[in-house]
């Protein structure tokens, strides 16, 4: 089975749907700014992404690329029934589900693409979410020394907006926080040490308690 097109006159979306049964590539020659796609799909599961040739493994980067593919696919597009090569298994719906509710998330909850971001001490105790579950054991690491948005869009290369709102569905799961906030916390728990000494010396001077 050979299915032509041009995104021009159908939506990304649409195409997966009626792909959702069958196994095979979807080549796009310019679906990204000109550069070419290749989807590896086998009944609505996506195996392998390669983008100009290359192949995307990075869980960030594979997501990303069908946030941008949903939002604005552009050119011709054709999908060819038969073998795929597997580099992993993600369900498609979900896959575009996630990239459309990311872009409703507005603009002034997202974080700031400077703030940097560390792991919580709770985070290894609580319940991941499945959907989190592969960008998290990849993202992990290079938060648990601090990064922000801009630091994962360059050492990951991927889009700055889906750094941000992966940053936003980490800290809405609990899993990370401010570093600044951490940075705060010490910097007031510091002064309680010699406010005790200053009330024990009034103490001492008044022969009684102070306040």
């Amino acid at each position: 089975m050979a299915i032509y097109g041009d995104f021009e006159y159908h939506a990304f979306n649409d195409i997966i749907k009626v792909l959702q049964r069958h196994s095979g590539v979807l080549f796009m020659r310019t679906a990204l700014a000109g550069r070419s796609v290749e989807l590896h799909l086998r009944q609505g599961t996506l195996q392998a992404v390669f983008v100009d040739g290359f192949p995307v493994n990075e869980p960030l980067r594979v997501r990303d690329t069908v946030r941008q593919l949903v939002s604005g696919a552009r050119g011709e597009y054709s999908f060819e029934a038969g073998p795929t090569e597997y580099q992993f298994a993600l369900p498609m719906n979900e896959l575009i589900r996630e990239a459309l509710s990311g872009s409703a998330i507005p603009e002034q909850q997202l974080p700031h693409q400077d703030t940097r971001f560390e792991v919580v001490a709770s985070a290894q105790s609580m319940p991941l979410p499945e959907s989190l579950r592969a960008s998290w054991a990849s993202l992990s690491p290079l938060l648990r020394g601090g990064a922000s948005a801009s630091d994962l869009a360059s050492q990951l290369r991927v889009s700055l907006p889906e750094a941000r709102a992966e940053l936003y569905r980490f800290r809405a799961a609990g899993l990370i926080a401010p570093q600044r906030a951490a940075a705060q916390a010490q910097v007031s728990a510091q002064p309680a040490g010699p406010v005790r000494r200053l009330l024990s010396a009034l103490r001492r001077l008044t022969g009684g308690s102070a306040a």
